[in-house]
């Protein structure tokens, strides 16, 4: 993608519902969405002071803080006393919330970066796309070591024993992320990551899943992340079931059919998943 198209899109994002502007999948706009709201979140989250916070929704009922759902309430959360713990548990059984619970089911079916579906989602994500290079480097009977292999800091997910050609280029290891490959992204994990596997193992090259900016040493993912969609009511004590199923299937590789609100839909589209509707 060139930059300028980059930057209109990231301009135009607001929320899910704006995915309809641009002719390209889900996951690749999901992508640039969740990376503009994170680093949104980093300059903001320190400005609030959970006990004020607290405060201010004993004595007005207001929640005034300009963050994603779930970071919202963590917020409101921890100045009412409850611990990370807690805080983890309710946002997985909201139920057992008390007089907080209808604010913790409209955070959790809202929040598609910090609902705790959300991030096992992502973390699924990483590790699908990891298993897609492993079995094609498999298949051209590479000799490789993973991260987990090797037991050691700052090392690829793949080190291969001899370089290879890719891209037109000998590379000797290979990265996956399953983020868009902007500028910033890419910046901070050379800073972190690529530069100390350049200086140790020489070339490699840089999987982003979905998409990035036109740079070398990258490459992009196709994936097929198809919900089949049909409106239908859905009560929220269900919502997470019908998400957790949806991942599962994911998983598996397996054909998804939900049915459900506008709100699952918009919910499942934060995710990354294109929507055929029934």
């Amino acid at each position: 993608m060139d930059l300028e198209t980059y930057r209109i899109i990231r301009r135009n994002l607001s929320s899910p519902k704006d995915f309809e502007k641009f002719p390209l999948p889900n996951y690749v706009l999901s992508s640039i969405l969740n990376q503009k709201i994170v680093e949104s979140v980093i300059r903001k989250f320190r400005r609030y002071d959970p006990e004020t916070v607290a405060r201010i929704w004993r004595e007005k009922g207001k929640l005034n803080v300009r963050l994603p759902p779930v970071l919202r309430l963590k917020v409101l959360m921890r100045g009412l006393g409850f611990s990370k713990g807690e805080i983890s548990n309710l946002l997985k059984h909201p139920k057992e919330a008390g007089d907080l619970e209808d604010l913790v089911w409209d955070a959790v079916t809202r929040d598609f970066i910090y609902s705790p579906l959300a991030v096992r989602f992502q973390h699924l994500k990483g590790r699908l796309g990891e298993k897609i290079i492993e079995d094609y480097l498999m298949g051209l009977d590479v000799d490789f070591k993973t991260e987990k292999e090797l037991k050691t800091r700052k090392t690829p997910d793949f080190l291969l024993k001899d370089c290879i050609e890719f891209i037109g280029f000998k590379v000797r290891w290979i990265e996956s992320k399953f983020m868009f490959g902007d500028f910033r992204t890419h910046s901070f994990y050379w800073r972190r990551q690529y530069y100390h596997y350049f200086k140790d193992f020489g070339k490699g090259v840089v999987v982003y899943w979905p998409w990035h900016l036109d740079t070398p040493f990258s490459l992009s993912g196709d994936l097929d992340m198809k919900v089949h969609f049909k409106f239908g009511r859905l009560k929220r004590e269900k919502f997470l079931k019908v998400v957790d199923d949806v991942i599962d299937r994911f998983a598996k590789g397996e054909k998804i059919e939900v049915k459900g609100n506008r709100r699952l839909l918009t919910f499942l589209k934060g995710l990354g998943f294109d929507i055929v509707l029934n």
